[in-house]
């Protein structure tokens, strides 16, 4: 008898220590607008609407992040209090905030036109109107602060980019202060559809879901140089390169970094034999799984990096 409330308590001590790393997720919704300049593609603009509609539900959830020098601030938009905080944040569109999207649902995106007055009489403009809702936490506990940029050349550093031109080789920089699995995937908003880049299409057993991937080493991933040092346990040739391609003026597309220090399993994949074999997946489906995934561990963490790919 005494060994069964033993087993008991320890369960429940469980339960209750796993209850108290799980972040509470609240009820969010909010909304954003964006007049549409001449410069914007179509998905970069949508995608734009949609992070500021984000934005806007964290702020009013959460508050809003202000940065004076070394000092960050909370300032509740309702009442204007600013209180120092020393929280994790989250970056979304180059804004720093104070939670994250569990769960999120865009119930409104369409186009309007605006009237405005200038010298020669009235002009009609063109803008678009997001509106979001969904669950989101807040970011209390350190994060691990790994590091991830895009680049032309295999050169750290000297070559980071953004902006790529046709036929242009796509390279990725990750460090890690802590061991962890790692996968990349990227949203083309030209065909609309999610490509998981790396662990590569062939990659099995160990490599299926997410490579595992070592403190402080320096990965340059979709290199042939770099590749034998990096998995010296993997043929050279199950190596998928990348190259930036549109047969549009100018493309806007997403790629996520997605790193934990914890195992985790992919999504469901489909073997894309136009693409040249490499997996993908509905845009749709990939968002849930990462969101389901952002609810059950916080230590599942997402860097996002937008690229711009020029004819």
């Amino acid at each position: 008898m005494k060994t069964y409330f033993i087993i008991i308590f320890l369960l429940s001590a469980i339960s209750i220590v796993n209850a108290q790393k799980k972040a509470k997720t609240v009820k969010v919704a909010g909304k954003a607008e964006i007049r549409i300049e001449d410069a914007y593609c179509i998905g970069e603009i949508k995608q734009r609407v949609i992070d500021l509609a984000k934005i806007d539900a964290l702020e009013k959830t959460f508050g809003k992040v202000i940065v004076q020098g070394t000092n960050t601030y909370i300032e509740n938009i309702n009442t204007g209090e600013k209180a120092a905080t020393n929280t994790q944040m989250n970056v979304i569109a180059n804004s720093m905030v104070r939670g994250e999207f569990v769960e999120e649902n865009v119930t409104k995106l369409e186009w309007f036109l605006r009237d405005r007055e200038n010298p020669t009489g009235m002009k009609q403009e063109l803008w678009i109107l997001c509106e979001i809702e969904g669950k989101a936490r807040e970011m209390k506990e350190a994060d691990v602060a790994f590091e991830a940029k895009t680049m032309n050349c295999i050169n750290p550093g000297s070559c980071n980019t953004e902006v790529y031109h046709n036929n242009e080789r796509v390279y990725l920089n990750f460090q890690t202060p802590v061991n962890g699995y790692l996968s990349v995937y990227m949203q083309d908003n030209e065909d609309g559809i999610i490509y998981r880049l790396f662990p590569y299409s062939k990659m099995s057993g160990d490599y299926e879901s997410a490579v595992p991937v070592q403190a402080d080493l320096n990965y340059i991933l979709f290199s042939e140089q770099h590749h034998k040092t990096l998995f010296p346990d993997v043929s050279r040739s199950i190596l998928d390169p990348i190259s930036a391609y549109t047969t549009k003026e100018q493309l806007f597309n997403r790629i996520f970094v997605v790193f934990s220090p914890d195992p985790y399993n992919k999504p469901l994949l489909d073997v894309n034999h136009a693409a040249g074999g490499i997996k993908t997946m509905d845009t749709e489906k990939f968002h849930q799984w990462l969101n389901k995934n952002k609810a059950r561990n916080t230590n599942f963490q997402t860097s996002n990096i937008d690229i711009i790919i020029k004819k």
